[in-house]
């Protein structure tokens, strides 16, 4: 009995509605916690045109929104909720498929569900800022991913570029596959070296070729929108101070509430990151590899991101989430190989 049970709850068929009921779950608390709180950024905005430039850039999910709208005779807030819903499918979905890649199919279904902690707790729970390009970023990142490891590149390349025109940082997809699939063991012999890594270089230099190209056409799409192409900095600086004091810092944190308190910083992606020290034996080494990822991915956002602003760490929350997962799936199977 418990067997055919097993079977039936992990049954793809199964899984997939389990994915698709998670997902509607996640887009109604998701609409319910967030709010849109500067009207440039407004998406309405975007989908007529009208936006800042920095957020202008970023329109394919409310022009999307706004046909889908038009043709389905639906409102423009249902088919936001309607394409938000269908990313989160779309990311639990491909973020479990990169979990049996980096553990070599030890993954079940629903592991992949752990990725909603740092996601929901970044996004829905502090600061609780709405923007329409931010989880439809999260799944053409997992979904470019997977494309690549599985050598499907004609595919890849479609949902690369339009994944950019929804939101600039495809340009980290090309990092994350140098750190996790280049071939650092030859790299003393030079031509044993380009020889190995060839097929991946040439690929990569094609993707920032196309990445260069498509943020081009985008200004060009965009060049009479109001605004400049990157919004103003705060103070990081300033914020840690604020934060060390509890004082009121950013304009868009109440510190009156819990959740406002620059303190609630420091508990960005749900804390899940400090399992890594626990978990790190049992990491795998591509995702250790990948972990070189946060650093190089913060270079620029300390240039041009909020990054007091929690939703702004977009890609990152798929890499810790990738990091901690594969270490827990490694740990389980090792402790039932144990037992065995």
């Amino acid at each position: 009995m418990l067997k055919r049970i097993n079977q039936i709850l992990f049954s793809p068929l199964f899984s997939i509605g389990v994915l698709i009921l998670v997902a509607l779950l996640f887009t109604k608390y998701y609409f319910l916690l967030t709010n849109e709180y500067y009207p440039p950024s407004f998406a309405r905005n975007i989908a007529d045109f009208q936006a800042d430039k920095v957020f202008q850039k970023r329109f394919l999910i409310p022009f999307t929104a706004d046909i889908l709208s038009q043709f389905a005779h639906l409102s423009f807030d249902k088919s936001l909720k309607f394409l938000t819903a269908l990313s989160t499918f779309g990311l639990l979905y491909y973020f479990n498929h990169i979990l049996n890649y980096f553990t070599k199919s030890l993954s079940s279904s629903y592991w992949c569900l752990i990725i909603l902690i740092p996601i929901s707790w970044n996004y829905m729970f502090i600061n609780s800022i709405y923007h329409a390009y931010d989880i439809p970023t999260l799944f053409f990142f997992c979904m470019c991913l997977y494309l690549f490891l599985k050598r499907r590149y004609v595919l890849f390349y479609i949902i690369f570029i339009t994944a950019t025109f929804n939101r600039e940082s495809t340009c980290f997809i090309p990092v994350f596959l140098i750190l996790v699939l280049f071939n650092f063991e030859t790299f003393k012999d030079l031509k044993k070296s380009w020889l190995k890594n060839f097929h991946l270089t040439l690929h990569l230099f094609c993707q920032t070729i196309i990445w260069f190209i498509v943020t081009i056409i985008t200004r060009w799409l965009i060049e009479d929108s109001p605004g400049q192409s990157y919004e103003t900095t705060y103070s990081m600086k300033t914020f840690i101070h604020n934060m060390w004091n509890g004082a009121q810092s950013w304009p868009f944190l109440n510190t009156n509430k819990f959740f406002g308190n620059p303190r609630c910083f420091l508990t960005l992606f749900g804390c899940i990151w400090l399992a890594i020290p626990f978990l790190w034996k049992h990491i795998p080494l591509q995702s250790k590899k990948a972990l070189l990822f946060l650093p190089i991915y913060m270079i620029p956002a300390f240039m041009y991101a909020n990054l007091m602003e929690a939703r702004v760490y977009h890609e990152l929350n798929v890499v810790i989430a990738l990091v901690v997962t594969s270490g827990i799936i490694n740990l389980k199977h090792s402790k039932v190989n144990c037992s065995a």
